[in-house]
């Protein structure tokens, strides 16, 4: 019953806006995993989205996409100023923010989805709120390899085998941007950290961040992880208060630092 009451809500945000081939390409992804065959250009409750081809990016533009994690980010974005999402895509979620005026940031390693979301951007003229780095966060400043899912555009995740198949990405640490993001101690920062299982290292290598900048709130996709090993690694750093968002992501808020 709940998988069918998500369901509807899609359908009625793509009858909101006429939108057809969403509503069958939504169809054939559930029936066999394959979409539209031509790029195209669609409205949503969020925004105007590039869609690639045969890929589920029209997903990604759905407002009901992910819904619990879009309501913790709606009750709380109210008492923040920055918006940094780590694991980016297509970039719906700047863009759905931007247009509260919201400084956004968006890092995001696969240069085909980094690709298309710098032309959301430009689509949705939010380029003077939206930041956007063609990078992964991780542990350290390296080379690395990624799976990329040529349908399910999201689900791109580090190669730890090496697989001929795979693509190059460089990886850096969230901390040596910080020189150049000129955030302040006085932001309020929400963090949407959605890595595809490199959460913790991603935390890692945000330990300076972490250490000196009071006012954080993230909200972690724990999926591949579990949330004990996020409360470690954060708990590491500082001192927080966690809690649930859904059955795959956590919340995090900065309470204290450590003695």
């Amino acid at each position: 019953m709940k998988k069918l009451w998500i369901y509807l809500r899609y359908l009625y945000e793509y009858l909101k806006f006429r939108d057809l081939i969403s509503v069958w390409s939504s169809i054939t992804y559930l029936a066999n995993h394959t979409s539209y065959n031509r790029d195209r250009t669609i409205r949503t409750s969020i925004g105007t989205f590039h869609c690639r081809r045969n890929t589920n990016d029209f997903q990604f533009a759905n407002l009901m996409y992910e819904w619990s994690v879009k309501k913790f980010i709606f009750n709380e974005i109210k008492n923040h100023n920055v918006f940094i999402d780590q694991g980016a895509c297509i970039g719906d979620y700047c863009i759905l923010l931007s247009r509260s005026n919201i400084r956004c940031i968006a890092f995001e390693p696969m240069i085909d989805n980094y690709s298309v979301l710098l032309k959301n951007v430009q689509l949705n003229s939010c380029a003077d709120r939206v930041q956007a780095f063609p990078f992964g966060l991780g542990e350290n400043n390296r080379q690395a390899r990624f799976i990329f899912d040529p349908v399910n555009t999201g689900a791109s995740r580090i190669d730890r085998d090496n697989r001929p198949e795979s693509y190059p990405a460089e990886i850096r640490t969230f901390d040596s941007f910080l020189p150049e993001l000129n955030l302040s101690k006085q932001d309020k920062i929400l963090v949407k950290l959605d890595a595809e299982g490199m959460e913790p290292e991603a935390i890692s290598g945000s330990e300076d961040f972490i250490r000196n900048y009071p006012n954080l709130t993230f909200v972690i996709e724990d999926k591949l992880t579990g949330d004990e090993m996020i409360r470690k690694r954060l708990s590491t750093y500082a001192i927080f208060e966690f809690g649930r968002v859904d059955e795959f992501n956590m919340f995090a808020r900065k309470i204290g630092n450590l003695k």
